[in-house]
């Protein structure tokens, strides 16, 4: 499993990625007491994180430097089910694309498989990532 060193808010959500590669995705989030609602289910605002970051991640190469970056051009979510510990998956699959342009689905799921958020998106390749970290003097 590989942390998102390079995604400072998904790092921060403890988001891992189990597996990533040709048009796939799977990232895995430990469910914390930072990520639930009022209700004590995990809340909407994280799963549309997890949901974005799978369809994102899923059309990406960090080998193919024209297509090691992306940025969301569109993403509509379906809030099914809820959760209120353990862990979820996001798996993200690219469905289709272009030179400049992706789509790709992502699902969120719970430990037993069961749907709790789907989502499909279009994302535009970016540019190559550049070192954003402020010089220290």
């Amino acid at each position: 499993m590989s942390r998102f060193e390079d995604n400072p808010f998904l790092h921060s959500l403890g988001a891992t990625i189990e597996s990533w590669g040709d048009g796939r995705v799977v990232i895995r989030m430990a469910l914390q007491p930072s990520h639930l609602n009022r209700q004590g289910a995990l809340q909407g605002g994280v799963v549309s994180a997890l949901l974005d970051a799978a369809c994102g991640y899923a059309g990406i190469n960090p080998d193919h430097a024209e297509r090691s970056n992306s940025v969301t051009i569109s993403l509509a979510i379906n809030f099914i089910g809820s959760v209120k510990s353990g862990y979820v998956l996001a798996t993200g699959t690219v469905t289709g694309s272009g030179r400049k342009i992706y789509f790709s689905q992502a699902t969120v799921t719970d430990p037993d498989g069961r749907v709790l958020a789907s989502a499909q998106g279009s994302f535009k390749y970016g540019s190559p990532r550049v070192n954003t970290e402020t010089p220290s003097d």
